[in-house]
């Protein structure tokens, strides 16, 4: 069947004289513009919009599972707060105040006598402050046989408060030959060092000064 091309050119100025396929052709372009356009418009639109949807629906997945594994975890961060400020809590309990310094410079010294040391310096020093206690070191000099010096720092390791040793130095003492010739003695250590115990500071409490 052959279908005259100028047919499409009337078919706008007169239908009616237009042959039936030509308008059945018509029909079937302008009902698959139709189709077209809804397919685009409903369909494709859709289903990018569908797409944002989902992948916004990954993200926010993702950030509630961040959000709940936190939350678990809640309980076992609250136990460990609990613990670490009792811990902290026993710490600051043996720091000395600032009336118990001068005991506890006491107890140090009585120590390094009591274990057979002899103390050529005992000087305690200006405290340095920081931000909740004090630093109060104390320069020694002391002589004796490696177990006494050895017996003095544990004596300190186990004083009820926190005591440290640090910058420790030991040489050994010159021997006199004259002296020692029909004497045989231990060979002694001079122990240079500083010990440090420390001061807690009370918020909002004045403070006292140097001990």
């Amino acid at each position: 069947m052959a279908i005259d091309l100028q047919e499409f050119n009337e078919l706008m100025e007169d239908p009616s004289n237009v042959s039936v396929p030509v308008k059945v052709i018509a029909i079937l372009i302008v009902l698959g513009a139709v189709l077209f356009l809804g397919y685009k418009i409903l369909i494709i639109d859709q289903m990018d919009q569908l797409e944002r949807v989902q992948a916004e629906e990954l993200s926010l997945k993702v950030i509630y599972e961040k959000k709940q594994a936190r939350a678990n975890q809640l309980p076992a961060f609250k136990a460990q707060l609990n613990e670490m400020q009792e811990s902290f809590g026993s710490l600051i309990k043996q720091l000395p105040s600032n009336t118990e310094i001068p005991g506890l410079i006491l107890d140090i010294s009585e120590k390094g006598l009591s274990n057979g040391l002899e103390i050529d310096l005992f000087e305690p020093k200006a405290e340095i402050h920081k931000e909740f206690y004090a630093e109060k070191p104390i320069k020694i000099k002391a002589k004796g046989r490696y177990d006494e010096l050895a017996s003095f720092v544990s004596d300190l390791s186990a004083l009820p408060r926190i005591v440290t040793i640090n910058d420790i130095r030991l040489t050994p003492e010159k021997q006199n030959k004259e002296k020692n010739k029909h004497k045989k003695t231990a060979a002694r250590i001079i122990m240079e060092a500083t010990i440090q115990t420390y001061r807690y500071i009370e918020e909002g409490a004045d403070d006292e000064g140097d001990v």
